[in-house]
């Protein structure tokens, strides 16, 4: 188990009271109450998209798959999240599928991150007036990088993966605000198995660890637009 460079930031995690109880969730902050980065992103960006798919699958197997999606995810977050913070124990009680796909991604992490900077950090921006956690905040590959873990059944178009891109940036704005730190890169990480019912002849792994790499700077500017369209939009 690599033992990782450590220069934690103060998570100020405590400071954010996270509130479901509207239609969307919010954080009340010290800076005001603003939505979750990932709730406006679904919102404006990905919401079309899912609504689409669930019409055309229909209502109830998008819901089972969207079940057993979210329960892998949030799976093999944890096992992660308990790797980056050294745990030796971080697979304890994995299932062998889920053993086998962190298994494959560690020896790529050790190689691509190091200087730990946060885990789990949480972060508002009081100029988009957002807020949200953020998976990891470390160098990769030698700078400093927003990096988030995804899981996924096939390996996704880049327009697929914009929402993703955007959360990466804000985290990234979240984190200029707030320590005066502007990291170089947007990090997807995202651990696949195949489904087995979209078999692609190029790959003939099962499992695959698929990382991305954006410049938050190309992207700053849509963030922006798309903060203040969903922020114009809940005007009364």
């Amino acid at each position: 188990m690599k033992q990782f460079n450590y220069d934690l930031l103060e998570n100020r995690k405590k400071d954010l009271i996270q509130d479901n109880s509207g239609p969307g969730r919010v954080y009340h902050s010290p800076d005001g109450t603003f939505p979750s980065i990932t709730n406006l992103l679904f919102e404006m960006v990905s919401k079309k998209g899912i609504q689409a798919w669930e019409d055309k699958i229909g209502k109830d197997e998008a819901q089972k798959i969207k079940t057993k999606t979210s329960r892998r995810g949030t799976r093999i977050h944890g096992y992660l999240e308990k790797y980056m913070a050294g745990d030796e124990n971080y697979l304890e009680n994995a299932p062998p599928d889920h053993m086998e796909l962190v298994n494959l991604a560690i020896p790529q992490i050790n190689e691509k991150i190091d200087n730990i900077r946060g885990i789990e950090l949480g972060m508002w921006s009081d100029g988009l007036k957002i807020a949200g956690t953020s998976d990891l905040i470390a160098d990769y590959e030698g700078e400093l990088a927003v990096i988030d873990w995804k899981t996924a059944t096939y390996i996704k178009k880049e327009e697929y993966i914009f929402s993703y891109i955007l959360q990466g940036t804000a985290y990234c704005r979240m984190l200029y605000e707030m320590y005066g730190l502007l990291p170089k890169k947007v990090v997807i990480c995202s651990l696949i198995r195949f489904d087995s019912m979209k078999y692609n002849p190029m790959m003939d792994e099962d499992i695959y660890i698929d990382w991305r790499v954006f410049n938050p700077l190309d992207y700053i500017r849509r963030l922006k637009s798309v903060c203040d369209a969903f922020h114009f939009s809940r005007r009364g």
